[in-house]
């Protein structure tokens, strides 16, 4: 019952309020992105949902406009493509808060696995026990932000959120909420290289 109805109500009824709370943020910080740096304030990408779904992702763009095809994946915070307001918002997880609307769309929960790009599950897709991750919906956090965040190996990364969703109950989303506060605090593994 926690995971088909408890838990899509709270995710959204959190949603719902943190947009109402953080609509003026919002805004300033989307008129900060336009002031920094060329392109829009939202990011938009394609990643894989519950069942290997593919839907988009929305997040504040904390690099120049259309730096993936540049580069793909920023892996340090010296990358030349992340704008200055960017670094701020990447270390705060600020850059996250529009994915409430994925949120609010039932395509994601606060916590489960983190969405990721179709190509970067491609050469684990016949592993079962890495696959059983989507069979919750992806989350704005998982246990990986913790402590290791950005610096976890892909199969740690799947290993621990195949063990999420064995073990998914409000007691151990309720740990993950309040245990990535510490480390989004001090700004902690925002990057694979650190």
């Amino acid at each position: 019952m926690y995971k088909t109805i408890i838990k899509p109500f709270i995710g959204i009824t959190i949603s719902l309020l943190g947009l109402i709370v953080l609509l003026i943020p919002m805004i300033i910080i989307s008129l900060i992105i336009k002031f920094d740096s060329p392109g829009p304030a939202l990011f938009k990408q394609k990643r894989l949902g519950k069942k290997q779904k593919v839907f988009t992702v929305y997040k504040f763009r904390t690099m120049c406009n259309h730096a993936f095809e540049k580069g793909g994946v920023a892996s340090s915070e010296h990358d030349a493509r992340i704008t200055k307001i960017g670094k701020t918002l990447r270390k705060t997880s600020l850059d996250e808060v529009p994915q409430l609307l994925n949120i609010i769309k039932g395509e994601m929960a606060i916590i489960g696995p983190r969405p990721i790009l179709p190509f970067e599950f491609e050469e684990y897709k016949n592993n079962e026990r890495y696959a059983h991750r989507y069979d919750a919906k992806p989350g704005m956090f998982c246990t990986v932000d913790i402590d290791l965040r950005a610096t976890a190996t892909r199969e740690l990364q799947f290993e621990m959120d195949a063990e999420y969703v064995d073990k998914m109950s409000f007691g151990l989303d309720f740990k993950v909420f309040f245990g990535i506060i510490k480390t989004v605090v001090l700004g902690k593994n925002v990057y694979k290289e650190q």
